[in-house]
């Protein structure tokens, strides 16, 4: 009896040890086809190969479809066998795009060539750094002709291009800029008038404001901050006119000329290398001494407004404008005279002797900028290439060409025969 009851007990433990045994087995086989399922997934969108050990354990559990490369980046359904069960998953395999790489830098930069630029562009804008506050900054600059193969986007600068045809085109889908801050007056726009760069051109980038990324000579912005200037401080120390610093005398828009009518009403202090005098900070005593400052462009051109205007806003004077661009755009109308509202150079002279007598009349001038801020063209530049490198993310959505360039940037409302002159 004893022995039968002993055999028995012996029975149950080894029973109960099987079962545990089985049970046991059978999580850890589900938790390694877990890890495993995991881990495969994991090394198809990283690329990152798994360990022998790994890669034998999952082989072991589940033979694997493989996914031609032809299906790369659709989504595919892959079957699954294993010994215990069986699995339809529909995974996204991953693409070049939105692969994440372990060090978590995107290799899918977006490259733009300048093929030639002036000297200033490369000194004067940190192109290393140039799109740290982008929103999109997956590009980078890349300077001259060496990397215009393989550039996304290759700009041309529109002055002293070095070319009469057009280059190979290497890159089908690239992106040929056409930038430029000059006038048509002074820029070698001959070269686009080759019927060779027809059809060739897809963005341009100008100051112009229809350019595809318009880059005007400045970045006007307002602040809700008060000023604290003290106006009657500022009225009392300007005892002179009108201002105006020159280095360029013979312009397509006859400005010399004008301004010479305009000193038949009004005296004019004339500076800069159309002038004998020259005193050093022309500016701060410009700002400190005259009531007006003539900021006249030397070409009467479509939007073309230059640092001419933006810079001198930061002056305690007030502006006077010539020029065919719409200034309101960045600055209200009640921040300076546009010439373009009188018939002429008399009847703007007649107009500021009796500004000149009306302090508070003068002063609502320079109140109403003292809350606007201007950023030189370095920074519409920055903002310009910021633009560049979100439209290159998608292409598609920006497709653009120009039949002719040349004609689009002769049509730029320039004359040479302005109607306010006597």
């Amino acid at each position: 009896m004893k022995s039968n009851t002993a055999l028995f007990i012996i029975l149950m433990v080894i029973t109960g040890a099987t079962v545990f045994t089985v049970f046991h087995t059978a999580l850890v086989i589900q938790h390694l086809y877990t890890y495993g399922s995991r881990l495969l997934d994991v090394d198809r969108k990283m690329s990152q190969p798994m360990d022998p050990l790994t890669t034998k354990i999952v082989r072991m559990l589940r033979p694997v479809t493989k996914i031609s490369p032809k299906n790369a980046g659709k989504a595919t359904t892959v079957t699954r066998t294993t010994a215990t069960r069986e699995a339809t998953t529909v995974i996204r395999t991953a693409t070049k795009s939105n692969m994440a790489p372990e060090d978590g830098n995107t290799t899918a930069y977006k490259e733009i060539a300048l093929i030639n630029t002036p000297g200033w562009y490369s000194t004067s804008i940190p192109l290393e750094n140039v799109f740290l506050n982008c929103d999109i900054n997956n590009c980078r600059v890349r300077n001259g002709w060496d990397h215009f193969n393989t550039s996304d986007a290759a700009v041309f600068y529109d002055v002293d291009l070095p070319l009469k045809t057009p280059p190979k085109r290497i890159k089908q889908d690239q992106i040929w800029v056409v930038s430029g801050w000059e006038s048509p007056h002074h820029t070698r726009s001959q070269v686009f008038s080759n019927p060779g760069w027809r059809n060739q051109i897809n963005w341009t980038m100008t100051y112009r404001l229809d350019s595809d990324i318009p880059v005007p000579y400045g970045l006007v912005t307002k602040s809700e901050n008060m000023s604290n200037k003290n106006y009657s401080a500022i009225m009392n120390n300007k005892t002179k006119l009108v201002a105006w610093v020159v280095s360029n005398c013979n312009t397509p828009g006859k400005r010399w000329k004008y301004v010479q009518q305009l000193k038949e009403i009004v005296p004019v202090d004339v500076f800069g290398k159309c002038s004998s005098s020259n005193p050093g900070d022309v500016f701060g005593m410009i700002n400190k001494t005259y009531k007006f400052y003539l900021s006249f462009e030397n070409s009467l051109c479509k939007d073309y407004i230059t640092e001419k205007f933006f810079r001198r806003q930061k002056l305690d004077v007030v502006l006077i404008t010539r020029g065919v661009g719409n200034y309101s755009k960045f600055y209200p109308q009640e921040s300076f005279i546009n010439s373009n509202n009188f018939k002429n150079a008399h009847e703007l002279g007649k107009f500021l002797l009796k500004l000149d007598k009306n302090n508070t009349a003068y002063v609502n001038y320079l109140k109403s900028k003292e809350n606007y801020r201007s950023e030189d063209l370095n920074a519409s530049i920055i903002k310009g290439l910021c633009d560049m490198c979100k439209m290159l993310q998608n292409t598609k959505f920006h497709q653009n060409i120009y039949t002719d360039f040349n004609k689009w940037w002769l049509n730029s409302d320039c004359t040479t025969e302005p109607t306010d002159i006597i």
